[in-house]
């Protein structure tokens, strides 16, 4: 017991020391010096459109004194570290131009599934991933590596990690963003990724609050409703949250979820109770930040400007309005200027408006950020055996062997030609394991396969006693699932390329190594497990219902 608290608390110490040692530089005289638009500037964060600087970009720096924009790769924000780089400088040289305050520049890279910029920067398996491999040493170093990478490009928020308790196996958004189904392991190693980012001088940001892995809907397309009692939720949702306001993060976003036991009518996004009990009685004392304001949970009750206000009334200190589906960067003046009209109209009070604007600025300055104080210059982020060693350990210590088969890894290593089924839209990953695996003869299908391809894969397979399948969390894609079923479970051995939910679809599945990513050091770490040159290191890091609970795996 000694030693795993001596473990705990060098994760506790780093950012307490970030908090405690900064400069605040946002006394009350920096703030009664800003005008109205300034401050209301302040507390919106924006995407674009494009690689370069735009006058639509510049518009919203110059004019409307944004406090933060974010990069999609989806917008064309993100096409090579070294534009990113180059770009990240010229929108804090605008700034400065307009004597407006350095902006917070966001993305969301939280490794695996969810990583905005690949190409340049060391990729990891994801949070899952790391569940699986249980270290928090190795979570704090991952964390730390993208906050370097990040950095380096004048990156300075990271909306990540994800600490949201994945105890719905069929929630169709988290999944493998979240550590797992256990709330102590997710608040383990959420507060060691908290430590990693902070010790690289870059701002983590928690999310979702108060919640998002116990949904069956997606927030993206439509209002989730958790049903937890208090009880449950004291028990599952909120310990993660609270171990990360513990670790010192900076910030925590919002969840657009309903929690009836908190709040009946409104979701976390826009409730007070909910915004009001992370304050008061959970004692968070940095940024809310809002998950996208243009979600489909909130638009088809709210509406975004109505959204944008009763969220900062509701507690939320930035308002962002992420490149969701339907919604234009023309919109950002208009919410603006809504948002101005309701402060001086006095729907905002000036003092709500004045608490978030100095919490803005105090988390500027501890990245020693001011009007007098502008970043340094912005690189692309250079390659090290260090790093791809950490993206390899996190591969090799995170694959499970759920279920042994050992017909199938003998035949493997007998030199007999095995079938590997692959779907053809992620047919890359299934290439570079039929390449280290030389006796694999992979096969391409689409992810919906047609009745054809069905019967072609069956004629290759013929009466293959031993077949191997890729898939991609296939109990979302029934056309797949069809595919696997018609093969005969018996001869199959699973190579699950996301969640080990599959198996609870499949459940007389022959085989199964649960690879929790396809990025290449995971591959290369499956071909080693499967050439018998490595164990599977990995541990379940959810419940399988009926099948496996969290913790367990094979060695071989």
């Amino acid at each position: 017991m000694k030693k795993k608290w001596k473990c705990c608390l060098c994760f506790l110490v780093l950012p307490v020391l970030f908090v405690a040692f900064s400069p605040s530089g946002a006394s009350a005289s920096a703030i009664s010096n800003m005008s109205l638009e300034e401050k209301v500037g302040q507390i919106m964060m924006c995407f674009f459109e494009g690689s370069s600087l735009s006058p639509h970009l510049e518009r919203v720096i110059t004019e409307m004194k944004a406090g933060g924009v974010i990069l999609y790769s989806s917008r064309g924000n993100i096409r090579t570290t070294e534009q990113v780089a180059e770009l990240v400088e010229k929108i804090q040289k605008k700034a400065a131009m307009a004597n407006s305050w350095p902006l917070f520049i966001a993305v969301d890279q939280e490794g695996g599934l969810v990583n905005r910029i690949n190409e340049g920067t060391t990729l990891f398996p994801g949070n899952m991933a790391l569940g699986a491999s249980g270290d928090e040493r190795l979570a704090a170093r991952v964390a730390g590596i993208m906050a370097e990478e990040l950095s380096a490009m004048g990156i300075n928020v990271n909306f990540a990690p994800v600490v949201d308790v994945n105890n719905d196996p069929r929630n169709p958004i988290i999944g493998v963003r979240s550590f797992g189904s256990s709330p102590e392991l997710v608040s383990r190693l959420g507060r060691a990724m908290i430590s990693g980012f902070l010790e690289k001088g870059v701002l983590p940001c928690a999310k979702h609050f108060p919640g998002h892995g116990n949904t069956g809907i997606d927030s993206h397309t439509g209002l989730p409703v958790i049903s937890s009692s208090m009880q449950d939720l004291n028990d599952t949702e909120l310990p993660p949250f609270r171990a990360a306001i513990e670790a010192g993060v900076p910030m925590i976003m919002t969840a657009h979820v309903l929690v009836p036991a908190l709040d009946l009518e409104r979701p976390g996004t826009l409730s007070p109770n909910i915004l009001g009990m992370l304050r008061n009685e959970m004692g968070f004392s940095g940024i809310i930040v809002t998950d996208s304001m243009g979600m489909g949970a909130l638009e088809k009750g709210w509406g975004m400007i109505r959204a944008a206000i009763e969220a900062f009334n509701a507690g939320a200190d930035i308002l962002l309005f992420g490149a969701d589906r339907g919604h234009l960067e023309d919109e950002h003046p208009m919410v603006f200027k809504a948002i101005l009209e309701a402060c001086r109209s006095g729907v905002i009070s000036e003092t709500r408006l004045d608490e978030s604007v100095e919490r803005i600025l105090k988390a500027k300055a501890r990245l020693g950020l001011s009007l007098h104080k502008r970043p340094s210059g912005t690189t692309a982020p250079r390659k090290s055996a260090r790093k791809e060693l950490t993206a390899a350990e996190a591969a090799s210590k995170s694959i499970t062997l759920v279920r042994n088969w050992s017909k199938a890894t003998a035949q493997l290593r007998s030199g007999k030609k095995t079938l590997l089924i692959w779907p053809g839209e992620k047919i890359a990953a299934g290439k570079q394991l039929a390449s280290l695996c030389s006796n694999f003869s992979v096969v391409s299908v689409p992810e919906k396969p047609r009745k054809e391809d069905i019967q072609a894969v069956l004629e290759k397979a013929g009466s293959a006693s031993v077949i191997f399948a890729g898939e991609y969390d296939s109990w979302k894609n029934p056309d797949w699932m069809e595919l696997l079923k018609t093969l005969g479970e018996s001869r199959l051995f699973l190579l699950s390329a996301r969640s080990p939910y599959a198996l609870s679809s499949l459940p007389s599945t022959g085989g199964s190594l649960v690879l929790y990513s396809d990025i290449p050091s995971v591959i290369t770490s499956a071909a080693a497990i499967l050439n018998g040159t490595t164990l599977p290191l990995g541990k379940l890091p959810v419940d399988l219902p009926g099948i496996h609970s969290a913790g367990w795996g094979l060695e071989k």
